[in-house]
């Protein structure tokens, strides 16, 4: 065959790249298959269904065809499923350009101005508009364009979508459904739902319409659920969207944002009222099917959520964002967009297929936009270690970024550190990694670390961990270690606590259920009171479903309740089974759950591991099952009673790609998986004579701790009884001031000893014996009262609020000891108490704070009020700090 000389074809063949791109598949198919799923490649086959293709291989298959055939693999290709349609789409695509050229960063915005006296997110909007309406607001990443979104440019198509939407006959405080990706439509939709006066009600817009069974089995009892009239959709997905109407009844009209703009540009402008108190969205939780749980947020949880959060990472004026997380996942729509919103901020926004396609693009935008805050869940930062190549960040520098927040689920340890290893040349710095945690009952935010901290991991021994519920550390890691991350502490103005099972409050270092409360609570779960009455507790608490300890004022979560697996005596966190089940050769990691079954004949709970495979033959899978027997029994000391071995996509997962144990526990109960019991029956004997012995100890150590606290009880109840009308009739007969100080000394000491508490006090010596001084405790327990009279020796005032005088026996010897009140009910009277704490110092008068306020559950130092250290700076006089512990334990 004759060619021409010194020219080179301007195109490949349709056919040669199909060959090509069968073989790329092929070669990718054998090395995460082997030799099955390399013999199921042909031009129509699944990439999911018959090769075994997951998202993460699909990643990877796209890089290595850009490679190959030198083009440019848009990122709807992740979506394409058969060979075929993969050649006929990159035939298509434009020549590869060679390595990207490093972006120049983008200039920062002018400093905003503030709003921080909002009530309501339509406020903050209309506030920033009308202030700045040129300034950029959001930037978004679509395709190779950039798509600046001003305030002004947000308000405008908000307030015609708002006219639009009241023009079809919405109605204040009536759910509105949208089902759109990421881009202007939603923004403009969202907000405008808001300043029409509804409840915005996101749902994810279908991707895979192979799936399409499962999307609509989901969205429709979503709808239903929440009684939405109206869903907005993209064109392409109106079609879809009809087919909603026939499951989700009331869902009367399908229309797009397109649409809304056009109606709304005719419709007359009608302002609807919209107060702090009115909700504003409905969040729902991934995972839920047949009971769908939708978070009801009002304007005031979102605003209390947003400012915690911008406390929790000190936010500047020049700070800058950017996210890939889907709008319609509260870690994407509050944490990233709203938050920015609020705080004015820009923020650089991209679809999450745009990340998933190519995860280093995640880390040029930071690099572009010289972003210094930017949120993703632990696989986002798994990714990027696993599949970002040397070649496509070369030019990188990620300086910029101070708070990399890892949440949204359970944080790794060795992701963290590996993560930091490999982009550290890139100028990223490990103290920028913040694993935070949170849930969309308390909006999305509850807990962080400090800023600028390094991750804090800490190692526990298993055997008290598993039998005990307690954090002993450990000094090493090893195969009877395990690691938890910190979280740090609750945001400001939020509440955690630990409980057991009785509802008291463990002590430091004990495994306990976080409930938790605060101004960012949701109103409760829509139209679900049974479920909302299961999460709801006395006081303001909500349980959060998960386990955690405290050390050293941290919180480390340990995984959830209802998926901890009780096994002879042994708490295992299934969390750590799925991850050295995944480690093993052959098993798709990321796709297995474990999880506990009761069984009446073992006296405990069945271990039970579900691991998907690309292998098939059984022989294969029966070996594959053997070494996760061993593997598993290695780490932990104790084997698995059952390993099933699965065909990829058998284990349940949420949208959000998260393992849902429940459903996986459910499917296995009915009989749906395939496999074997692992288990021989001296093994069973043996681990039931253990669980038999582990539940009488264990069951003994719970009676004599609830008889503890019982007596505990009692005693302090018997102290008041016989304490409290003697003291009440003394107080009276004294003369004011000193004398009566001196009984509540006498008497606190009395009800210590009576109820069988014991006052340890360190440091006495160092309390001066002269002269006035200011004395600062914290102040976690009503018990801290009497610890305080029965512990210091010299005499001394407590400060309070003038409302304990309704408090009959502590009112009394508060008005009759002469401790000064104070009223705060205006600045005046706050002005006039602050005189009197002054002149009374300067008198030679003692005076006790509690800088921290009122009461709270937390452990650790909470914000001070700065009244007592004032009027210590304003009369000179001598500040000893005081630290209490042991009072919440005796007396919550």
């Amino acid at each position: 065959m004759a060619s021409a000389q010194g020219t080179e074809p301007t195109s490949i063949p349709a056919a040669t790249d199909e060959e090509r791109v069968l073989e790329v598949v092929r070669e990718l198919a054998r090395e995460t298959g082997g030799a099955r799923a390399a013999a199921a490649v042909t031009r129509t086959a699944s990439l999911e269904r018959e090769i075994g293709f997951g998202s993460l291989e699909r990643v990877e298959l796209l890089a290595r065809l850009e490679r190959v055939l030198g083009r440019e693999a848009d990122d709807h290709l992740l979506l394409v499923d058969t060979p075929e349609e993969l050649a006929r789409a990159l035939a298509d695509a434009p020549r590869s350009a060679g390595p990207a050229a490093t972006p120049a960063p983008v200039p920062r915005a002018p400093t905003a101005v503030r709003v921080d006296d909002v009530a309501t997110l339509t406020e903050a909007l209309a506030r920033r508009a009308a202030a700045e309406p040129a300034r950029m607001h959001v930037v978004l990443h679509e395709e190779a364009a950039r798509r600046s979104v001003s305030y002004g440019d947000l308000q405008t198509g908000a307030a015609t979508i708002a006219r639009g939407l009241a023009a079809r006959g919405v109605q204040r405080g009536e759910p509105v459904g949208i089902m759109l990706p990421t881009g202007l439509d939603f923004l403009q939709t969202f907000m405008g739902v808001l300043a029409a006066g509804a409840v915005a009600v996101p749902l994810y817009p279908p991707w895979r319409l192979d799936r399409i069974a499962e999307y609509l089995q989901r969205q429709s009892r979503i709808l239903a659920n929440a009684g939405a009239r109206l869903l907005v959709a993209p064109p392409d997905a109106v079609p879809l969207a009809r087919m909603l109407r026939g499951r989700a009844q009331g869902l009367h009209a399908i229309v797009t944002a397109e649409m809304l703009l056009a109606e709304g540009e005719h419709a007359a402008s009608e302002h609807v009222a919209t107060d702090a108190s009115a909700p504003a969205l409905i969040q729902y939780t991934s995972g839920s099917t047949g009971d769908p749980k939708g978070v009801l947020l009002t304007h005031a949880n979102l605003l209390a959520n947003i400012r915690a959060i911008a406390a929790g990472v000190e936010m500047r004026a020049s700070d800058g964002a950017v996210s890939w997380l889907p709008l319609y996942h509260d870690m994407g729509l509050i944490g990233a967009w709203l938050c920015a919103l609020v705080e004015g901020i820009p923020l650089a926004l991209m679809s999450p297929l745009a990340f998933l396609a190519r995860p280093e693009r995640w880390l040029w935008a930071i690099h572009e936009h010289r972003a210094t805050l930017s949120a993703a869940p632990n696989f986002a930062y798994e990714l990027c270690i696993r599949r970002v190549t040397d070649e496509a960040i070369e030019g990188l520098d990620l300086s910029s970024w101070r708070c990399a927040l890892d949440g949204s689920e359970p944080v790794s340890a060795e992701t963290l550190e590996r993560f930091a290893e490999r982009f550290a040349r890139h100028g990223f710095r490990r103290d920028a990694l913040m694993p935070v945690y949170g849930l969309a009952e308390s909006s999305v935010a509850l807990c962080f670390p400090p800023v600028a901290r390094a991750p804090r991991v800490d190692r526990v021994a298993r055997d008290a961990f598993e039998r005990e519920r307690r954090a002993v550390p450990h000094p090493a890691d090893g195969a009877d270690a395990l690691r938890f991350v910190s979280v740090g502490s609750p945001l400001p103005g939020h509440d955690v606590s630990l409980l057991d099972e009785a509802g008291a409050e463990v002590g430091e270092r004990r495994v306990g259920r976080l409930v938790f409360r605060g101004p960012s609570c949701m109103a409760g779960y829509y139209r679900n009171p049974e479920a909302t009455a299961r999460a709801t507790l006395p006081d303001g608490w909500i349980d959060s479903g998960d386990l955690a300890y405290r050390a050293d004022g941290e919180l480390f979560i340990t995984g959830r309740v209802k998926d901890l697996i009780i096994k002879s005596g042994r708490n295992i966190v299934p969390q750590e089974i799925e991850e050295i089940a995944g480690d093993v050769d052959g098993v798709r990691k990321g796709c297995v759950a474990a999880f506990g079954l009761p069984d009446a004949r073992l006296g405990t709970e069945r271990l039970v591991v579900v691991a998907e495979t690309r292998l098939t033959g059984a022989d294969e899978r029966e070996r594959l099952a053997g070494a996760v027997v061993a593997a598993v029994s290695e780490a932990v000391g104790l084997p698995p009673d059952d390993v099933r071995i699965v065909a990829p996509g058998t284990v349940p997962k949420t949208p959000s790609g998260k393992i849902r144990r429940g459903a996986a526990r459910e499917i296995y109960a009915l009989g749906r998986l395939a496999g074997a019991p692992r288990v021989s029956l001296s093994l069973r004997a043996r681990l039931l004579a253990i669980a038999a012995a582990r539940s009488v100890r264990e069951g003994a150590r719970r009676a004599g701790r609830g008889l503890y606290l019982a007596a505990v009880g009692v005693a302090w109840g018997v102290a008041l009884a016989l304490l409290a009308p003697p003291l009440a009739l003394l107080a009276r007969l004294l003369p004011r001031g000193r004398p009566v100080r001196v009984l509540s000394r006498l008497a606190s000491r009395v009800a210590l000893a009576i109820s069988g508490c014991r006052v340890v006090v360190e440091g006495r010596e160092q309390l001066p014996r002269d002269g006035a001084v200011v004395l600062v405790a914290n102040h976690t327990s009503y018990a801290d009262v009497p610890a305080l009279l029965a512990a210091l020796p010299i005499d001394f005032v407590f400060v309070s609020m003038r409302e304990i005088l309704g408090w009959r026996l502590v009112g009394a010897f508060a008005r009759l000891g002469e401790h000064p009140l104070v009223d705060r009910s205006t600045a005046e009277r706050r002005l006039s108490a602050a005189r009197e704490i002054e002149a009374r110092l300067r008198a030679g008068e003692s005076l006790l704070f509690f800088p921290e306020g009122a009461i709270g559950a937390g452990v650790g130092v909470r914000p001070f009020r700065l009244g007592a250290f004032e009027a210590a700076v304003a009369t000179r006089t001598t500040v000893v700090p005081i630290g209490i512990s042991g009072a919440r334990r005796v007396l919550r």
